[in-house]
């Protein structure tokens, strides 16, 4: 199944590229070009913010991948409000259901004010990460943009995580499985051997550039649903994340 939010795959390619691409692999080559070549404006962007919020992370995403995809820096509730994202497939008990759009600033939120109590975040760095990963802002850069924005959030914490001792499909799994049941902590327990002390910003493109499999959140078996349909609507009515009940929640 083509992801085809827009329902124009045939006339404007995946997600309305600048290029019009369909094939995969054409697709991620280009995507990734363009977010490499971005990768030291949006580093430079968040390290002049006092704080960072939704906006930030909205900008981030523009930096990244405006080149390619002339909607970027506009996430999921603006441009795709009737759909529900799935990694797997609706009808698969074992899928995982992405936020609901009018549900994504509010999960990062809750993520972003987690991640200003330094303490707590270096020692459940996972629960972080899940959380924005489960927001899944956008229709595609979602992996590369959210671990941006993660790092710099370890930066203010004063820690790092050592991503070039991880490993692609191990990090996949555990994230999945932390947005599929948080309350389990796995992402916390796969990242908290890898969190080293603080390191400066010098080397962040090279790294981040060098890490496999950041579109798997985007790429890899995701599947979509309109939020009228019935059996959608119960999985969400079924599935109320702690995100949606934080008392100190707008």
């Amino acid at each position: 199944m083509i992801f085809d939010p827009f329902g124009d795959f045939e006339t404007a390619g995946y997600l309305q590229n600048a290029l019009g691409l369909k094939d995969p692999n054409e697709v991620k080559q280009s995507e990734h070009l363009v977010f490499e070549l971005g990768i030291e404006d949006a580093i430079s962007f968040l390290s002049s913010l006092k704080s960072i919020n939704y906006t930030s992370l909205l900008k981030v995403h523009e930096l990244l991948f405006s080149d390619f995809y002339p909607w970027a820096g506009r996430d999921r509730h603006a441009l795709a409000p009737h759909l529900a994202v799935f990694k797997g497939s609706a009808d698969n008990p074992r899928h995982t259901a992405f936020e609901h759009p009018k549900s994504i600033k509010l999960a990062v939120d809750y993520a972003l004010r987690l991640a200003a109590d330094y303490e707590n975040f270096k020692a459940k760095p996972g629960e972080v990460m899940g959380l924005l990963a489960f927001a899944h802002p956008f229709l595609d850069g979602n992996g590369r943009t959210i671990l941006l924005v993660f790092m710099e959030l370890a930066f203010r914490a004063g820690f790092a995580i050592d991503w070039a001792r991880t490993d692609k499909d191990d990090y996949l799994y555990a994230l999945s499985a932390e947005i599929g049941d948080p309350a389990k902590g796995y992402l916390n327990a796969y990242l908290k051997p890898f969190v080293v002390d603080i390191s400066t910003r010098d080397q962040w493109p090279e790294l981040i550039a060098g890490i496999k499999g950041l579109d798997g959140l985007d790429k890899e078996n995701v599947s979509y649903g309109s939020l009228d349909d019935p059996e959608i609507q119960k999985i969400y009515a079924a599935t109320r994340y702690y995100t949606s009940s934080d008392p100190g929640s707008d």
